[in-house]
């Protein structure tokens, strides 16, 4: 019988509460620095694709999170009593 490694929900929870936080900041800042260097555009043109690069990673994140969410062995807190 095999056994899967049972995670915390919470540590889960807040891994990907984490993600969602610090990920989308710094894709932005990314983004933007590397369209107003490499692309030459404006300031104002490199704040649109940087919220749009920023949109599209908490997409991801969410994305990963659900299919996590429904991947997730059940867990019945109790086996159920045999009658005899």
């Amino acid at each position: 019988m095999t056994t899967a490694k049972q995670r915390n929900p919470m540590m889960v929870l807040l891994f990907y509460s984490g993600l969602m936080v610090t990920l989308p900041i710094f894709s932005f800042f990314a983004s933007q620095y590397v369209m107003e260097s490499y692309f030459d555009t404006t300031y104002s043109r490199s704040n649109i694709y940087a919220t749009i690069c920023s949109v599209l990673v908490i997409h991801v994140i969410l994305g990963i999170f659900v299919y996590y969410a429904y991947k997730e062995e059940k867990v019945v807190p109790y086996p159920p009593e045999k009658e005899d």
